[in-house]
């Protein structure tokens, strides 16, 4: 996760960057990059290349700009619509318009506020993003218990989990396989992109690379192959046409 401040006086953006940097060290709140720019286009282009959830500091007023704070936001929703935004701006009356352009912002900030005060703003946003981080860490991995230990298994590591016998799965990944007791609906159900592609089978759709209907087989992209049930073959080749 990253966090964005979008203000075009240089000075106020980067007093606003130091202050984030002095919040996050003291509350051990950790972040990929804090980018600071004048220009909401280069956020919609940064964000367009990745899939994580972040942190918008936006100014509404943008001078030059094609896009304003609000405007900015709307397309920022379209490609992160979990990521938390945040207005700061001189001008506190434009906080209902906020609700017609339907961003869901976290907050309004006052940049004229005491110092102190909008400190502890800042920090209640950033405490907010890191909860929402731990979140995302916490989702990015599949958690299997054996008899001996407890293994985190992160999603995109994971292939596939087939049926071995009653009550017992096998789960496999670019490089190793793990065997403990539970039940197939268990992992369907932990992401969206895990389905069942056979009575005994969950695939990640997004580790799929053909789908070879004559043999109905799955192919993914280390080269193993699955079956696919026939019964099962146009849902699954409709789901990963989607992803």
């Amino acid at each position: 996760m990253s966090i964005f401040i979008l203000e075009d006086d240089i000075i106020q953006a980067q007093a606003l960057k130091r202050l984030v940097e002095e919040i996050c060290q003291e509350n051990s709140i950790n972040y990929e990059e804090i980018h600071v720019t004048n220009k909401g286009k280069q956020i919609i282009e940064q964000i367009s290349k990745s899939f994580t959830q972040n942190l918008y500091f936006l100014d509404i007023e943008i001078k030059k700009s094609t896009y304003n704070g609000f405007e900015v936001a709307k397309k920022i929703r379209t490609i992160d619509d979990t990521g938390l935004i945040v207005f700061i701006t001189t001008h506190s009356e434009f906080a209902p318009i906020s609700y017609q352009y339907m961003v869901s912002a976290l907050t309004f900030i006052d940049k004229m506020t005491e110092p102190e005060k909008l400190k502890l703003e800042i920090e209640k946003c950033l405490v907010k993003y890191r909860q929402l981080n731990q979140k995302q860490e916490m989702n990015d991995y599949l958690f299997i218990n054996n008899s001996h230990s407890t293994i985190k298994v992160p999603i995109s590591d994971f292939y596939y989990a087939m049926t071995t016998e009653a009550h017992r799965l096998a789960l496999f990944t670019q490089n190793r396989s793990l065997r403990f007791y539970g039940e197939l609906k268990e992992v369907e159900r932990t992401k969206n992109q895990f389905i069942r592609c056979h009575q005994s089978y969950v695939v990640n759709l997004d580790k799929i690379c053909e789908i070879d209907h004559h043999n109905r087989e799955l192919i993914l992209l280390n080269g193993m192959k699955i079956p696919v049930s026939r019964r099962l073959l146009k849902s699954v080749t409709d789901c990963w046409r989607e992803r």
